[in-house]
């Protein structure tokens, strides 16, 4: 387990960190995984796009459904849902926005919690991963 960068310990940069057996891993598979992030943040972003313009449609019924009970909660229940999608859409794009950052920063493939190195295998299975598996 790595040890926690103290605050007067300068953070290396990307050219200082992709050193090693991992770094020069990481170092070629940076622009595959750019193109993954930036093709999910495109993703997410479209989603939210038509989440926005379909929540509308579920604001008001039509009057000849307005008076039965079940399909208000048909609609209500609708709303939920997009509530829900809509949140889970935003936290990924948080998460997505969070993983070029630290690429830019050359802080990507390294643990936001503890440092250590995130296994090549997982930033391709979850590029927008920032924390280790023993952090998470």
């Amino acid at each position: 387990m790595a040890r926690s960068r103290s605050a007067r310990e300068p953070v290396p940069t990307l050219k200082g960190r992709l050193r090693g057996r991992h770094g020069e891993s990481l170092a070629s598979r940076l622009p595959v995984l750019r193109t993954a992030l930036e093709q999910q943040r495109h993703f997410r972003r479209e989603q939210l796009a038509q989440l926005d313009g379909h929540c509308g449609t579920h604001e008001q019924p039509a009057p000849a459904v307005a008076s039965g009970g079940e399909d208000r909660e048909t609609m209500l229940a609708l709303r939920e849902v997009d509530a829900l999608v809509a949140a889970g859409a935003h936290r990924a794009l948080a998460d997505i926005e969070m993983a070029l950052s630290r690429m830019r920063t050359g802080r990507y493939g390294y643990c936001r919690s503890c440092e250590g190195a995130i296994p090549l295998v997982v930033l391709e299975a979850i590029p927008k991963t920032t924390l280790c598996l023993t952090c998470q």
